[in-house]
């Protein structure tokens, strides 16, 4: 803009008592810097949801807890991803390949598959540290379906499982030290196969603080056998 418009702005800015003039210098004020310290994280928030705005309206922000909704700030920019029907029981492959080089990977699901189990399993022979908090009614399901091959990856020493008994407000989410990938439920409840995949270093800690809040109700699965007994 020109000096003359800058010059009309500032003096704007001044009469607010947000900005005050030495000389040629313009300075914030106390007030200014309170304004601005919120304003980042305003503005934070407004290119997360900008990202895809489409997605974040029609999907329940509501189910997350308050004190991580508040700091949606820190998931920084985020793409969508639309994982086909055909793959859509198996585990984003940002999520496996850079869980190689992570080391570890953290889970929560309401959604189980068998192809889950594979993609873990290729993991753990890889000694990723696994962490999967998993709904009853999905650990029943697994180990209904496929009761060796879960007993088995719970007797790894890489690969730890944990019921959590209350309801999950979400589909599913993941993270290592790379990215963090989200699967909210529609406003109507209902299952998608679109998520939310960040890779901004602060999503991995709010995904770490996410993983916390399911992790300090749920209950470790040490044994599976048939008939879909589990015992912690």
């Amino acid at each position: 803009m020109s000096r003359q418009d800058l010059l009309s702005y500032m003096r704007v800015l001044e009469d607010s008592f947000l900005v005050a003039r030495s000389e040629d210098v313009w300075k914030l004020t106390t007030i200014g810097k309170l304004m601005v310290s919120k304003m980042i994280s305003l503005l934070s928030t407004a290119n997360v949801l900008d990202s895809d705005i489409d997605y974040w309206g029609s999907h329940r922000l509501d189910l997350i807890p308050s004190h991580l909704i508040k700091r949606v700030d820190e998931l920084g920019m985020c793409k969508v991803v639309n994982t086909p029907l055909s793959n859509a029981d198996e585990l984003n492959r940002e999520i496996i390949q850079t869980s190689f080089m992570s080391g570890s990977l953290f889970v929560v699901t309401a959604f189980f598959d068998p192809k889950y189990l594979a993609s873990l399993s290729d993991l753990a022979q890889k000694n990723v540290s696994i962490h999967v908090i998993l709904s009853k009614t999905m650990l029943d399901k697994a180990g209904s379906r496929c009761t060796r091959y879960l007993e088995k990856l719970v007797k790894n020493k890489s690969v730890h499982f944990y019921i959590y008994p209350k309801k999950m407000a979400f589909q599913d989410f993941m993270y290592n030290d790379y990215y963090l990938l989200l699967h909210l439920l529609k406003n109507n409840g209902g299952y998608d196969n679109k998520g939310v995949l960040c890779s901004n270093p602060l999503a991995a800690e709010w995904g770490k603080d996410l993983f916390g809040y399911y992790f300090e109700d749920s209950i470790p699965v040490t044994q599976v056998q048939p008939r879909n007994r589990y015992f912690a």
